[in-house]
């Protein structure tokens, strides 16, 4: 007994010094070298849209606005193989827009696979110096093109927004939506800036990580000289496996969080599809370097002691989790000001950790289940494959 409490108590102080360090990271003055362009470059925005029908209009419209001259900037939508009314409405909606254009994705190249095989194609037809990609259920802010574009100085190669969940989207179904679905949905707003900080608070740091796919950018030449997503190795987390060939390859990455720069997804409407989405993201982080399997695996392994401390010494245990509640709210406030949002109130803070509790177990608990996860229609077994 003894002996597993010793080894609950390094493991908790790890957590600390991990959380103190993010902390602190994320306080750091992350400001880069900006890129002076003579002239601004042709860019283009690479879209992959499967079965997207009540988001896709929500994008398309935060793409329309964007504020870069469209004779310099593409947007390649490939639709892949939607069984809804999603070709149709992008149809519509681009008829009269000449720097739009739609594909119909039906094959696979080479090694591509779900969305990575859509980019594999789209990466093709682009004619940028510059692809920017996204997903279809992200709205973005106006600055977004320029922001990404003022910091490919020249040995840069890769560069990563923040995204978070919209806290109240402006749709009408959200409008409709009941009292417990517009709680779920700012949870998942806290829960989104919260892990998506320590990306940030870690590159302030100099640890680099991954891209985030749905709100990103890569230099052509050096999305080119990986051989593009048809030679890369296939994984669910499509974003990092480039990430990780362009680094190789002596590219610099840049990680932002501010609002110019701030994605805002569309939040997950029941708890089971979110469950999958986790299921997902877990298989994925097969690929991640050690050094953030480790992190990973000491953020996950907080609660599973705090629950056996709760068993031999609950004093000690509530103590622990008071720390961590303490130096949470700090973190995620920091963000806050840094995307420039609107603070939440502190029984939000409050929810959310109980939030995180409940998901963090749930989502551990899931993922070691032995079922398959389905995303999009599509079946995503542990071996990081579509089955």
């Amino acid at each position: 007994m003894i002996f597993l409490q010793v080894v609950c108590l390094l493991i908790v102080l790890v957590f600390f010094v991990l959380l103190v360090s993010s902390i602190f990271g994320i306080s750091l003055d992350s400001k880069h070298a900006k890129q002076r362009w003579e002239a601004l470059p042709h860019v283009s925005l690479l879209l992959a849209a499967r079965n997207e029908e009540k988001l896709i209009l929500r994008s398309l419209k935060s793409i329309e606005k964007l504020d870069y001259p469209k004779d310099k900037l593409d947007v390649l939508i490939g639709d892949d193989q939607s069984s809804d009314n999603t070709k149709k409405i992008i149809e519509d909606f681009i008829k009269d827009k000449n720097n739009f254009r739609l594909f119909e994705i039906n094959e696979n190249l080479g090694n591509g696979r779900g969305k990575a095989n859509v980019l594999a194609h789209l990466a093709h037809k682009a004619r940028g110096a510059i692809y920017l990609i996204t997903d279809v259920d992200v709205k973005l802010p106006n600055n977004w093109v320029k922001s990404f574009v003022g910091v490919f100085t020249p040995k840069v190669g890769i560069v990563s927004g923040t995204t978070m969940c919209e806290v109240r989207p402006d749709i009408e179904a959200f409008k409709k939506a009941k009292f417990l679905t517009k709680l779920f949905s700012k949870m998942q707003a806290i829960d989104w800036l919260h892990f998506m900080g320590y990306i940030k608070a870690f590159a302030n740091h100099g640890i680099s990580c991954t891209s985030v796919g749905n709100n990103m950018a890569v230099r052509a030449k050096a999305y080119w000289q990986t051989g593009g997503y048809e030679k890369i190795p296939f994984s669910i987390t499509e974003d990092y496996k480039l990430f990780e060939e362009v680094t190789k390859r002596g590219w610099a990455w840049r990680n932002l969080a501010n609002a110019d720069t701030l994605g805002q997804a569309y939040f997950l409407s029941n708890f089971y599809e979110m469950l999958h989405q986790r299921k997902r993201w877990l298989i994925g982080a097969q690929d991640l370097p050690w050094n953030w399997k480790f992190m990973l695996g000491i953020y996950g392994l907080f609660y599973p002691i705090l629950i056996v401390l709760m068993l031999t010494n609950f004093t000690l245990a509530m103590f622990f989790w008071g720390i961590k509640f303490f130096l949470q709210v700090i973190f995620i406030t920091q963000l806050v000001q840094k995307v420039d949002i609107k603070q939440w109130k502190w029984y939000d803070y409050v929810l959310y950790e109980l939030y995180l509790f409940g998901n963090t177990v749930v989502s551990a608990l899931y993922f070691l289940w032995p079922g398959k996860s389905v995303w999009k229609g599509r079946v995503y077994n542990k071996k990081n494959t579509i089955a």
